[in-house]
């Protein structure tokens, strides 16, 4: 019965969502443009999933997607019932971390462990990953979430490795099988934005991965941005984090301080957290104008 209320009360989510992009423009200039404030990593840990928790109980958090495979996937999966109709749910594709839930022998070393990221870019660039392990990893990625009863609005990648060659592709091939429509595309929206090697390469892979994505008719928010250089920068600038053409997906990576603590990282969550509750953060949405949505609103 639980399971049965969460699914009719996301179903009535994108019913909202659907009649909000039939108003247009009359709704975007009387109510802002709209923004997506996305938390990659739910599940990943107990204190890393308790900090988006707070995200999206805070109202400023309006989207994540969950880990399958992970230590604290199945506390998350818990919690999830009472937050689903605050924020949409994704599933956060995870090939470079943990073991997979599936025999998938390209994917992982000797001792069943999924390779590293570098690793696993060079395997996909190189022709080394096979697309039927891959199809069935992303099916059972994505049937685990489903099946405790998650109605899922979209799928994302860890460490955006989803946007890979060969990956991508098995991507684009599983997710009409269970009636998926968005994904992420990390796309900068213009290639001089690119600053320095990784980001150029990942812009390239992003632009390919995008043309086999609208192929299959995946949607996608407009652009991508990090937190992070808005919580160093003290003034914020209009139209620094929205933009005119559509859903622009604000990617964070929070957490309490325990996480940090427990699982030191590129990401400092104990501080993206506390701008994201800060009044600063406040300033910068209506600086800019912003509306806040969901990945259900693409």
């Amino acid at each position: 019965m639980i399971r049965q209320s969460w699914a009719a009360t996301a179903r009535a989510a994108d019913v909202r969502a659907r009649s909000r992009r039939a108003s247009g423009a009359r709704t975007s200039s009387r109510s802002g443009l709209p923004l997506i404030v996305h938390a990659d990593d739910f599940g990943e840990t107990p204190q890393i999933t308790a900090g988006i928790c707070a995200g999206i109980e805070a109202g400023v958090l309006t989207s994540t997607s969950i880990m399958a495979n992970m230590p604290g996937t199945e506390d998350g999966l818990q919690r999830v019932a009472a937050l689903a109709s605050r924020a949409s749910f994704g599933v956060h594709l995870n090939f470079c971390e943990g073991r997979p839930l599936t025999a998938a022998r390209s994917l992982t070393d000797p001792e069943g462990r999924f390779h590293s990221k570098r690793a696993l870019f060079v395997r996909a660039m190189t022709g080394r990953l096979a697309l039927s392990e891959l199809e069935a990893e992303v099916a059972a990625q994505i049937a685990h979430v489903r099946d405790h009863g998650v109605r899922i609005s979209h799928v994302d990648g860890h460490k955006h490795l989803h946007q890979l060659p060969v990956v991508s592709t098995a991507v684009a091939n599983v997710l009409p099988r269970f009636s998926i429509r968005r994904v992420r595309i990390t796309r900068l929206g213009k290639l001089a934005r690119a600053r320095g090697a990784a980001l150029l390469v990942r812009e390239l892979l992003a632009m390919k991965a995008s043309r086999k994505f609208a192929d299959c008719g995946l949607r996608s928010p407009v652009r991508i941005l990090d937190l992070r250089p808005f919580i160093s920068t003290q003034t914020p600038q209009p139209g620094s984090c929205v933009d005119p053409s559509g859903p622009v997906e604000l990617c964070c990576h929070p957490g309490t301080s325990e996480a940090d603590a427990r699982k030191p990282g590129s990401h400092v969550r104990g501080a993206e957290l506390d701008y994201l509750l800060s009044p600063r953060f406040r300033e910068l949405l209506d600086v800019n104008g912003a509306r806040l949505v969901s990945y259900w609103d693409v």
